[in-house]
């Protein structure tokens, strides 16, 4: 009885040390869209929730990249996949962190860089910016571009068909058509 009463105690002391309470996050839903750039930025949408869904799609970039450059570890399509609960919890911390909730809706002090869309759902209220990267805070890009870069550790697993996004990717206009355009003739006066 008494080796067992030896056994029993430390099982008993390591399961009280354990802390079983679940994070109370006040985020439910982080959608994150990238657009173009005067680069080879890819348009992407980033969406993760509260019931640990990750969904993800990659499209085409901005410019092509130099011949010879290869395209390493971009994603192209419709991917998903589910995240553990310590993952979501630290985006939670992270944009805590940040101080999400009194961040500016707009950061638009810049031009050729690439542009971003990011909702923030929490509890009945949604926090919406639009920013160009170059404009905003080191420590809020930083925190952005980890989400959107996140499926690098996340590694989702390709999806048939589409899935459904609230923000939408933009890219750069399409090109008017050229085939019509006339130049006058050079002038010859000397």
């Amino acid at each position: 009885m008494k080796h067992y009463l030896m056994l029993l105690v430390p099982i008993v002391l390591l399961w009280s040390c354990h802390d079983s309470k679940q994070r109370n996050n006040e985020i439910t839903k982080i959608e994150i869209a990238t657009g173009s750039c005067f680069g080879p930025c890819q348009l992407t949408i980033v969406s993760i929730d509260k019931d640990l869904n990750y969904n993800y799609f990659g499209g085409e970039t901005s410019f092509a990249l130099p011949d010879g450059v290869v395209e390493k570890e971009k994603l192209r399509g419709y991917f998903t996949s589910k995240i553990s609960r310590s993952y979501w919890d630290s985006l939670n911390v992270m944009l805590e962190n940040i101080n999400y909730k009194i961040l500016d809706s707009s950061y638009q002090h810049s031009v050729d860089d690439q542009s971003l869309e990011i909702l923030i759902h929490c509890s009945n209220k949604t926090k919406h910016i639009v920013a160009q990267s170059a404009s905003l805070p080191d420590s809020v890009s930083d925190a952005f571009y980890s989400i959107i870069k996140s499926y690098k550790t996340v590694k989702p697993k390709p999806v048939k068909g589409s899935l459904k996004f609230e923000l939408k990717v933009e890219g750069l206009a399409p090109m008017p058509a050229t085939d019509h355009v006339q130049f006058l003739p050079p002038d010859k006066t000397d």
